[in-house]
C-alpha cells in the first residue's frame, strides 16, 4: 500500500501576488522521487495560527488516518509558533505521521529532524516576538509625537476613478493597486462618488 503524503503550500495574506504553485512544484517532484501518493492543501492565509480552512481540511484527514506524512517546503509554511507545532507533532507521533521540511532539511523520521524542528521553531518565535516589540515601540514613539494611526484617506475625483478605471479595462484589483488601496477600499470609494465607468465591470 502506498505512502499517502499531504502537500501542504501556505501563501501569506499579505503576499496574494505570490502563486503557491511555486511551492507546488518543489513538493510534488520530491514526492515523487519518495514514490508517494499525494493530496494537495493550500491556503491563502496567515501563519499566526492554525486557523485556516486548508489546514483544518488537512487535519480531518489525517485523524481519519488518510496521511501518513505532511510535507511543506519550509517549516513557517505549517507554523509560526512552537505551541502550535509541538500540539500537532504530539499527535502526529501518536499516530505514526512524518513531518518533512524539505529545503531545511528537516523529517520527524529521524532523532535529528526531530531537534532541528525544535530550534528552528523557536528561533522562528523568538523574530516574531521582536518584531512585535519594534511595532509596539514604534507605534509608542509615534504617539509622543502626536502621530495618529488609521487608514489614510483616498484622494479621488469622480473623473479620476473612472479613468483609473476604464485604463485597466474594468480590472479593479489592478485599479486599486495603482492607488495603493485595497479592491474593497476602491469599490467603496467609487461606489460612494456614483461613479459609473465607461468599461462593463
Amino acid at each position: 500500500m502506498p505512502t499517502k503524503a499531504a502537500l501542504y503550500a501556505r501563501v501569506s495574506t499579505r503576499d496574494k501576488e505570490q502563486n503557491p504553485e511555486t511551492q507546488l512544484l518543489v513538493l510534488r517532484d520530491w514526492a515523487e522521487r519518495q514514490g508517494l501518493e499525494t493530496t494537495e492543501y493550500v491556503d491563502y492565509a496567515s501563519g499566526k495560527d492554525l486557523n485556516r480552512p486548508a489546514w483544518q481540511a488537512l487535519t480531518k484527514d489525517w485523524r481519519k488516518g488518510k496521511i501518513d506524512v505532511v510535507v511543506v517546503l519550509r517549516l513557517d509554511r505549517a507554523f509560526r509558533s512552537i505551541v502550535d507545532m509541538h500540539n500537532c507533532f504530539d499527535e502526529w507521533e501518536g499516530r505514526g505521521i512524518r513531518f518533512a521540511s524539505i529545503t531545511q532539511p528537516i523529517d520527524t523520521g529521524t532523532a535529528t529532524g526531530k531537534l532541528m524542528v525544535n530550534v528552528l521553531a523557536a528561533f522562528a518565535e523568538f523574530e516574531r516576538e521582536i518584531a512585535s516589540e519594534r511595532i509596539r515601540e514604534g507605534q509608542a514613539r509615534a504617539r509622543k509625537e502626536g502621530k495618529k494611526f488609521g487608514r489614510a484617506k483616498i484622494r479621488l475625483s469622480p473623473e479620476r476613478a473612472a479613468k483609473i478605471i476604464e485604463k485597466h479595462d474594468g480590472n479593479w484589483s489592478d485599479a486599486a493597486e495603482e492607488l495603493s488601496v485595497s479592491e474593497s477600499t476602491l469599490r467603496r470609494r467609487v461606489k460612494s462618488l456614483g461613479v459609473k465607468p465607461l468599461v462593463a465591470i
